[in-house]
């Protein structure tokens, strides 16, 4: 929705809120232009993307390691649900951790080359602003890319030259960050939900799965402990790099989620997937004979297929997001002229008002009961609506109203629209319950 708004109100938004999804949002307003807005044409940016992450942390593999590791570390890319889930949704998440990954792939190979070339120097730079960007959290990956440069024992002129590098890059995208602090009560809802558990940051934040999750843990610590070293000498020390990588970020989040302000959500943490999938295969390469590489491969691959399947599923999006339904179901049934209403009592990015706005031509010819202010003619993200006791008054002549009301709405029944519509003499013919959305047919024989 932000990107498709006109720029000259895509630019008023940003300076109330979202700022730091702007670039994302005009990468997806000129691809849409060119495009459309399909659910294919918005997602396929990332699924390109995760290509690009794939490529990357096969050739970082290699680097660091050996061509098995890094054939490994292909497979698995496919099977993690990080992987997958980021690569088929309509977020920054698979663009940010592709900058992630090929930044981490320029860093190691300066290193290894010992190069001055300002040009390269410069690249890193470029690329480091980009991603911050795209998602403000991937300026943790400099402090994982100081570790690095630290643990390696370079001189302290190469430790200078990349100091100020990155600081260039941190300088270039200092206005996202400054804008990323100023908006931060976007995120003051992480407040709000359960607290965060070892479950979620162990397991659902890479592997999504308990058992594949105990598996992926056990191949990392045997690729620890084991002590995989890189091929030649000189390149850099690859698992200091990984360990980091993996849990500096996290660590940090976590830190600054419980001392200074909500910060953490497991997905934030995408652009960390490469180095769990690298370290998975250095586990699995690890291992002493073929046969049981082979069988590690098949039960990692047993144990992600549920998952994989599962964000394939007709309602497989976060909440069992069933909008595509339930508009399906409006554009065979509603007649132009006839009045919709849309629960407004659950958060925002679950109200089925956004149906409307993500499969328009479902909803052509309808009456927007409530609406007051479009989306795109103000500086927020949502529609301004009425309130719900003003409903009465914008009923007039219309005679057939459709309802869609969410199953997780927590108002109570008494106030509901259904009840407002009711006691404007309007009765339920027809209720529709598609997963988590319930669609209503009312009506009334005389308006």
């Amino acid at each position: 929705m932000s990107a498709e708004r006109p720029l000259s109100s895509l630019f008023a938004m940003l300076h109330t809120v979202d700022a730091v999804h702007g670039a994302y949002y005009f990468l997806l307003h000129f691809w849409i232009d060119l495009f459309g807005a399909s659910e294919l044409s918005v997602r396929l940016p990332s699924a390109l993307a995760v290509g690009f992450v794939t490529a990357g942390t096969v050739v970082l593999a290699q680097w660091l390691f050996s061509r098995r590791v890094a054939a490994f570390s292909g497979i698995v890319c496919v099977l993690l649900p990080r992987f997958t889930y980021m690569g088929e949704e309509a977020r920054s998440y698979a663009l940010s951790t592709a900058v992630a990954v090929w930044l981490t792939v320029l860093l190691v190979r300066l290193l290894v080359v010992h190069t001055r070339r300002t040009a390269a120097w410069a690249a890193y730079a470029v690329g480091l602003a980009l991603g911050i960007y795209l998602f403000l959290y991937l300026a943790l990956l400099v402090v994982v890319h100081g570790i690095l440069i630290l643990s390696s024992g370079r001189s302290r002129r190469l430790l200078r030259r990349w100091s100020t590098t990155a600081l260039l890059g941190l300088l270039a995208a200092a206005p996202v960050i400054a804008f990323g602090i100023a908006q931060r009560h976007q995120i003051a809802f992480l407040a709000h939900r359960h607290r965060v558990t070892v479950l979620q940051v162990v397991f659902d934040q890479w592997f999504g799965d308990l058992w594949l999750g105990l598996l992926c843990w056990a191949f990392v610590v045997l690729a620890v402990v084991l002590g995989l070293r890189p091929g030649r000498r000189s390149q850099p020390n690859g698992m200091v790099l990984l360990v980091a990588w993996l849990l500096v970020p996290t660590s940090l989040l976590l830190l600054g989620n419980a001392v200074v302000a909500p910060m953490y959500t497991n997905r934030y943490l995408s652009f960390c997937t490469p180095a769990a999938a690298i370290l998975v295969a250095a586990g699995v390469a690890a291992l002493p004979r073929n046969w049981m590489r082979i069988v590690s491969i098949g039960v990692l691959v047993t144990l992600a297929l549920p998952v994989y399947l599962s964000q394939r599923t007709e309602f497989g999006m976060p909440g069992g997001s069933d909008w595509a339904k339930a508009s399906e179901l409006i554009g065979q049934d509603a007649k132009p002229g006839d009045g919709i209403l849309f629960d407004q009592h659950v958060k925002p990015s679950w109200r089925p008002r956004l149906a409307m706005h993500l499969y328009p031509e479902d909803y052509l010819g309808l009456n927007d009961l409530a609406l007051l202010t479009p989306y795109d003619e103000t500086t927020g993200l949502w529609d301004r609506v009425i309130p719900q006791a003003r409903i009465g008054t914008r009923l007039g002549s219309v005679s057939t109203v459709w309802a869609l009301e969410t199953t997780r709405s927590k108002e109570d029944a008494a106030n509901s629209d259904i009840h407002v519509l009711e006691r404007n003499g309007f009765s339920v013919i027809h209720k529709v319950r598609i997963h988590r959305t319930i669609v209503y047919e009312l009506t009334r024989s005389t308006p």
